[in-house]
C-alpha cells in the first residue's frame, strides 16, 4: 500500500491561507493539520540553518488517491521527464521502498509542480511517498512518472496498477 505525507513550513512572513492553498492545489483531498514544533526538531536548530524560525507546520497525510491530481498536473505541464530526473531518480531510498522530493510553494500556488534547483529561503512542500515493496515502488513510478519518447508517455497504466498484489 502506499502512503503518503506532505508538510510545509508556514514562516512568518507567509500567509497560512496561501500554503494551505498550495499543497490543496497539488494534492486534492489531503488534510491538512497545523502542527506546532514542540514535538519536532527544536526551532533554535531551524533558526540558525534559515535565519528565521518558522511559526508551525502544515502536514497531511494519506493514499495513492492523493497523488491523482499531481499525476494529471505533471502530464498537463509536459514536465514527466524533468520531474523523473530531478526527483525519483535522486530521492529514492537506498532499500527502494520510499522516496522524498520537494517542491516550490509559490508555483504550488498557481497549480505548477515545480522541484526547486536548490533549498528555498522560506521552504518548500515536503513530499515523502512509502510502499509495502520495492515492486510497488516501480509500479507507482510507471503510473506517475512512465518512460517517455520525446516527452510523451510511451505506455500509461491505470493507477489500480499501483497497488495490484
Amino acid at each position: 500500500m502506499i502512503s503518503l505525507k506532505v508538510s510545509a513550513s508556514v514562516y512568518p512572513t507567509e500567509d497560512p491561507e496561501k500554503v494551505i492553498k498550495a499543497i490543496s492545489g497539488l494534492f486534492i483531498g489531503i488534510e491538512l493539520q497545523k502542527e506546532s514544533f514542540d514535538s519536532m526538531e527544536s526551532e533554535d536548530s531551524m533558526e540558525s540553518e534559515k535565519g528565521v524560525s518558522p511559526s508551525f507546520r502544515i502536514t497531511g497525510e494519506g493514499g495513492l488517491d492523493l497523488l491523482l491530481t499531481l499525476h494529471g498536473l505533471i502530464r498537463r505541464e509536459q514536465i514527466i521527464d524533468s520531474i523523473r530526473n530531478k526527483v525519483f531518480n535522486k530521492g529514492l531510498s537506498r532499500e527502494g521502498l520510499s522516496v522524498s522530493f520537494l517542491l516550490n510553494k509559490q508555483a504550488a500556488f498557481v497549480g505548477v509542480p515545480s522541484v526547486p534547483a536548490e533549498e528555498e529561503p522560506l521552504g518548500s512542500i515536503e513530499v515523502a511517498i512509502r510502499a509495502d515493496s520495492s515492486e510497488e515502488m516501480e509500479r507507482l513510478f510507471e503510473w506517475l512518472l512512465p518512460l517517455t519518447e520525446e516527452g510523451v508517455p510511451v505506455v500509461e497504466v491505470g493507477m489500480e496498477y499501483v497497488e495490484r498484489v
